[in-house]
């Protein structure tokens, strides 16, 4: 199997970057503020914020195959974190029509490439159950006791 061309996303890429990250939101609510909030956001920062890294796979010309996004962040120095810089694999998504194709691991790779280019000294990421191989052939292994604290709707509480 020959490799996926992988390019780094482009802020014409919102839209196509939006329709692959909903479609792995499943069940998710998805307002309309939601998607344009997240498509502004693409079209300004890819290409300008150095801590938002993504990588694509073109379908044709006006379609993507397949999109990686991650972010760099910044904590405090230590043994596992020698720069205080950290990634996160935010999303990855492969078109169906284009699935089993290599282009998850291509764009996987090349931002995994990009994360530690950047000086990140860790990269965690959510698997989802169909992710989880190719994660695991990456590199990546589970880490217990992950927990995180969400902001809550306005309303009662109970």
């Amino acid at each position: 199997m020959t490799t996926p061309p992988v390019r780094p996303a482009a802020p014409g890429d919102a839209d196509e970057l939006l329709r692959l990250r909903v479609a792995v939101l499943d069940g998710a609510r998805l307002t309309d503020a939601w998607r344009s909030t997240f498509r502004d956001d693409m079209r300004a920062r890819l290409g300008t914020d150095p801590s938002l890294l993504a990588y694509v796979v073109p379908a044709d010309e006006h379609t993507l195959a397949s999109c990686a996004l991650g972010i760099v962040y910044r904590g405090y120095l230590g043994p596992t974190h020698p720069t205080g810089l950290w990634g996160r694999i935010h999303t990855v998504a492969t078109d169906p029509a284009h699935r089993r194709r290599g282009h998850a691991r291509a764009v996987t790779t090349a931002l995994i490439d990009a994360l530690k280019a950047a000086g990140c000294g860790s990269i965690e990421l959510r698997a989802t159950e169909a992710g989880a191989p190719l994660y695991h052939a990456l590199g990546f292994a589970p880490l217990d006791g992950y927990m995180a604290l969400r902001p809550t709707p306005p309303g009662p509480r109970h």
